[in-house]
């Protein structure tokens, strides 16, 4: 088909377009209108099947959502008839699974005669799941009856929980174990299981009996059957008595009470022999003044009075009853069957002299605890050891005991002690040190004066006179600590030699010892025996010292003075008298063997040593010590001091200054000579060891 050019159509005159206005083509405007409601209604409308097409596909793909996505669930029950209910979650049953979405979901279960369970399902994003439970079952009932009929006690598990015949409510589902226990039965005990579910179960028992039946008679009858001490009747009779041990007994008055112990088997009849009691014995009560006799009966002895006895009736006894110091009184008695005596004996003193004197006629006497009277007069007492005691305040009781004799007149002389007195008896006057020293005792209480008058002859100025009072008892070694003993504090000491001559042998003083150590030896030997240690030490020193301590230590000046230079209220000058030269043997001094070491000497005198001497080896001086004077000079206690002039004020017991430097050092030694030094006045000092310096021990008594 041939295709034809397009062309416009031909404008018609008047025509839009010619600029020229056509009055029939004109458009004339007309008034608005605007639609009618039933109009728009009639575009708008929805038909019905339009609506239900749309409602069945969204509800269709929500349930294709559901299934799509919701999981399936299996809930077992036990048992498995429980109702199941599923809350607050949309949830499908199909059979026995459960269609639900993820999430959680209350749970309800139960069941008849069990307990409702609510708990919440937990549902995963797992395809299919599984839930267990098992319901608890509601607790049982149970009504125990026995034969015969009892108000038996019924346990549960150990636990009483009620009594035949009645209802026993709320026991849990389970095994249990039955007690059942009725008086003179045997326990009754099973296995039980309750059934629970909220049942009532009957459970009927024969009770076996725990008794057995006794028979038994007695001759003459009449008498009262006790069965562990409970009466059970009278003969003849058959008891029903109890199984095991029983303690059997038939008493009848007037007659003597028989008794037996079986063994009872429950179910087993037991038939005694006849019984012939036979009569009581006697009661007899015996009473003595004074009390306490011996007593025996026909020579057997029995006790003392006052004293009961049952004795078969029938015969006669001899009673006997005796004391020291009495006459034995003799009784004959026939005792009567069921019958109560009395046997009332005044025992007859046999008396002795006892004449008990005191100095002090006021003291007063006691025997036996009892105040008898005053001393120095004659008591007559029962001849049996007796306590005396003898007593006058202020002083300690004399004690003593004595058997006084018929015939004879003893004499008690009480001697009397102040409490001082007493208390000194118990003090040891000797003691020896856990090193063998021996230290003797001394009780001073004396006032006197140390140093020298300014005439004597070789008088030192640090010698002034002052006047002490020694009062306080104290312990004083018979000599010098030796080389033997001071090597137990310190192994490896060596007292040394001079120019060879050796100072170091064991029975020789320890010399080159310092104060210090000397002081430390005395604390080593109070440890060793336990006694309060007298010396302060710190970090090895010695820094001061306790007067209380009643431990080892070096004497004071005011002892060593005593000890060496007292005699007779006057003071020596040497340690062998008042005059120079010493008598022979007097001591260890520089004599004339000493002359090698030392410059000055006695050169008329020769004590056979040129150092130092075993101690001892001279005469003790009046007190009983040792080289007071010669072989060691000796460290006090006290630190080094001067007075000057003539002290007016009396010092008790002093110690010596509070500080100082040095120590003092008494007494002459091998290596002194002079006039000065030789004399028992003369003071030294230092603090350092030498070879001519030891140290003897001493201690307070308390």
């Amino acid at each position: 088909m041939d295709k034809q050019p397009l062309t416009p159509p031909p404008v018609e005159p008047g025509a839009a377009g010619t600029g020229q206005p056509d009055a029939g083509n004109i458009i004339q405007p007309t008034a608005f209108t605007p639609a009618s409601g039933e109009t728009r209604r009639s575009r708008l409308a929805i038909r019905p099947v339009t609506v239900i097409l749309g409602s069945l596909l969204l509800v269709c793909s929500l349930i294709a959502w559901f299934l799509f996505t919701a999981k399936s669930v299996l809930i077992n029950t036990t048992p498995a008839t429980a109702q199941i209910d599923v809350s607050d979650k949309l949830n499908f049953r199909l059979g026995e699974h459960y269609l639900m979405r993820p999430g959680s979901a209350g749970l309800t279960l139960s069941a008849p005669g069990y307990y409702p369970l609510q708990t919440e399902l937990q549902i995963s994003a797992q395809q299919n799941q599984t839930f267990d439970y098992v319901l608890e079952k509601l607790p049982g009932h149970l009504t125990v009856t026995t034969t015969p009929e009892t108000n038996a006690q019924v346990s549960i598990d150990g636990e009483v929980v009620g009594s035949a015949g009645s209802k026993i409510s709320d026991i849990s589902a389970g095994e249990h174990l039955l007690e059942v226990r009725a008086e003179r039965y045997r326990t009754h005990s099973q296995p039980l299981v309750i059934e629970g579910l909220d049942t009532h179960q009957q459970l009927a028992l024969t009770l076996e009996p725990a008794w057995a039946e006794v028979s038994l008679s007695s001759t003459p009858a009449g008498a009262r059957l006790l069965v562990d001490g409970e009466a059970a009747g009278s003969t003849p009779l058959t008891a029903e008595i109890l199984e095991g041990k029983r303690d059997l007994m038939v008493k009848l008055a007037g007659y003597k009470a028989w008794q037996t112990q079986l063994e009872i088997t429950a179910g087993n009849p037991v038939e005694l022999p006849p019984i012939a009691l036979e009569k009581a014995d006697g009661l007899v009560l015996l009473r003595s003044r004074p009390q306490g006799a011996g007593v025996t009966v026909n020579g057997q002895y029995r006790g003392q009075t006052p004293l009961e006895l049952t004795l078969p009736p029938g015969q006669d006894y001899k009673f006997t009853l005796y004391k020291d110091g009495f006459q034995p009184a003799h009784r004959q008695l026939q005792v009567v069957s069921g019958a109560d005596q009395n046997l009332d004996i005044t025992l007859q003193a046999q008396l002795g002299q006892v004449d008990i004197r005191a100095p002090h006629a006021d003291a007063l006497v006691y025997i036996d605890d009892r105040l008898m009277g005053r001393a120095n007069q004659v008591f007559s007492l029962p001849a049996r050891q007796h306590r005396v005691v003898v007593r006058k305040e202020g002083f300690v009781d004399y004690q003593t005991r004595i058997l006084p004799r018929p015939g004879l007149e003893q004499v008690v002389v009480a001697k009397l002690r102040t409490e001082e007195e007493a208390k000194w008896e118990n003090i040891k006057t000797e003691i020896t040190t856990a090193a063998g020293q021996k230290l003797k005792l001394f009780k001073p209480n004396e006032d006197f004066t140390m140093g020298a008058s300014r005439r004597e002859q070789g008088r030192r100025a640090n010698e002034a006179q002052r006047q002490v009072a020694l009062t306080r008892p104290f312990y004083l070694g018979l000599t010098h600590v030796t080389n033997a003993e001071f090597r137990r504090f310190s192994k490896f000491h060596s007292s040394g030699h001079v120019k060879g001559n050796s100072l170091n042998n064991d029975r020789h003083p320890v010399v080159n010892v310092s104060w210090q150590q000397a002081a430390l030896y005395s604390n080593w030997l109070s440890e060793q025996e336990k006694l309060p240690l007298f010396y302060q030490v710190e970090g090895g020193k010695v820094t001061g010292f306790n007067p209380a301590a009643s431990g080892y230590r070096l004497p004071t000046e005011t002892e060593w003075a005593w000890a060496a230079r007292r005699r007779q209220n006057t003071m020596l000058k040497y340690p062998w008298g008042n005059n120079l030269p010493p008598s022979k043997n007097a001591g260890n001094y520089a004599d004339r063997n000493a002359a090698p070491l030392v410059g000055n000497i006695l050169a008329d005198y020769d004590d056979g040593f040129a150092v130092t001497a075993p101690v001892a080896s001279f005469a003790a001086n009046p007190r009983g010590l040792y080289d007071l004077g010669g072989n060691a000079a000796e460290w006090l206690n006290d630190f080094y001091g001067i007075k000057t002039g003539l002290s007016l004020q009396k010092e008790v017991d002093p110690m010596g200054p509070e500080t100082g430097d040095f120590h003092v050092i008494r007494g002459s030694s091998w290596a002194h000579g002079t006039v000065t030094d030789l004399r028992l006045s003369f003071r030294d000092y230092g603090t350092e060891a030498r070879n001519d310096v030891g140290f003897r021990l001493a201690r307070f008594v308390d």
